[in-house]
């Protein structure tokens, strides 16, 4: 019997998302509930557009209605850590978009499942938000929408770099697209009441929505990477033992777990740290701090720069009076003893390692993806 030859066979690789489609827009209820949290307190967001002043201007003489002020302190008051904005804005997006209102649902029961009538709390905020538009002055909601029609325009301008920076992190992490359903991204424009280094995510379905200022690109890209990193934290908690996760939150950051309020959790701080890394570490070639390079830094500075950094940065104020560091020479004294609290980073070094790893796999074999060598390697690491 004569034997068939088969045709050769082309391995094509795992499949991998494709370049979602872009779009650039403003979200009315976005911008709304900015200006209802800045009314309720001046302090919050930033302060560096002259509109932030005029917000501040505005509520000063014509401060919030009392039933406003009564339903966001209730809120606060609806979890622990105060405010939960991001459950606030997801809330506020479906401000004139019905159709996400299930999506909105089905993401706090999963990840807010501290309040207990969304439906409720959505309709009071929209019709908060919608009282406030009615209620503000048309020369401030000028302002707005010419200072927003300008940032729409300059990022329509530079759409094409936006779309290659996606497009590098896409052929980095190659993930798939049943992991990362990300086809749309809708880009807001400046949230100029916001602080300009803060940024956030937001999903309905298989639209991804960013914010970030229009001069921090590098923001946008951490907040697209946990449309990427997440759903595979989510896969590797269902890995690895409890134990692993303490070892995880015990090793995250001083800075994530207490400064930025991170808390303990493994999953928020490793969700962190592999973005934080990437962005920080990888990108730009460079390797995680040792105690030698940051006396080299603070060895970089003079006594009157330091006056200043101390005026100018709450967070290394903070980190002085912990410390008793009052001057220059204080804090070269306790070089290591600032380092260990502060600035060791133990997840870091070990995700640090972890990336180098994936890159030299990724050079011996072009069709590894970042999600497979995580859920197959990174328990090892821990």
């Amino acid at each position: 019997m004569n034997s068939i030859e088969k045709s050769p066979q082309f391995e094509t690789g795992p499949e991998v998302m494709k370049l979602p489609e872009f779009d650039v827009r403003e979200e009315k209820g976005a911008t709304l509930l900015s200006i209802l949290l800045k009314g309720h307190d001046s302090d919050w967001g930033g302060h560096d557009h002259q509109l932030s002043s005029e917000v501040e201007k505005i509520f000063e003489q014509n401060p919030l209605d009392e039933k406003s002020i009564k339903f966001l302190e209730e809120i606060k008051a609806l979890e622990d850590g105060g405010m939960d904005e991001e459950a606030l804005y997801n809330i506020a997006l479906t401000y004139g978009h019905p159709e996400r209102e299930e999506k909105l649902f089905d993401f706090i029961s999963r990840h807010k499942d501290y309040i207990k009538d969304p439906r409720k709390l959505r309709s009071d905020l929209i019709a908060t938000l919608k009282q406030l538009e009615d209620v503000l002055p048309s020369e401030l909601t000028d302002r707005f929408v010419e200072a927003t029609d300008n940032d729409v325009e300059k990022r329509n301008q530079t759409i094409h770099e936006i779309q290659g920076r996606i497009k590098n992190l896409i052929d980095f992490f190659k993930p798939s697209p049943q992991t990362t359903d990300v086809k749309r991204i809708t880009l807001l424009p400046t949230d100029f009441l916001y602080c300009k280094e803060s940024g956030s995510a937001f999903q309905f379905g298989n639209e991804i929505i960013l914010r970030s200022h229009i001069d921090n690109p590098s923001n946008l890209e951490h907040e697209f990477l946990h449309s990427v990193i997440n759903p595979i934290v989510d896969k590797l908690s269902e890995k690895i033992s409890d134990k692993q996760k303490q070892k995880i939150s015990r090793l995250g950051s001083h800075r994530l777990r207490v400064e930025e309020n991170y808390g303990e959790g493994f999953y928020s701080l490793l969700c962190e740290e592999f973005i934080r890394t990437y962005n920080d570490v990888i990108q730009r070639g460079e390797k995680p701090m040792t105690h030698e390079d940051f006396v080299q830094k603070i060895n970089e500075i003079d006594e009157d720069k330091f006056v200043e950094l101390l005026q100018k940065n709450k967070t290394l104020k903070s980190r002085c009076e912990q410390l008793g560091i009052k001057k220059l020479q204080d804090l070269k004294d306790n070089s290591q003893k600032y380092f260990d609290r502060f600035e060791c980073n133990e997840l870091r070094d070990i995700v640090f390692s972890f990336y180098q790893k994936y890159i030299q796999e990724k050079e011996k074999d072009g069709k590894i993806t970042f999600e497979d060598f995580v859920l197959k390697e990174f328990e090892k690491e821990i």
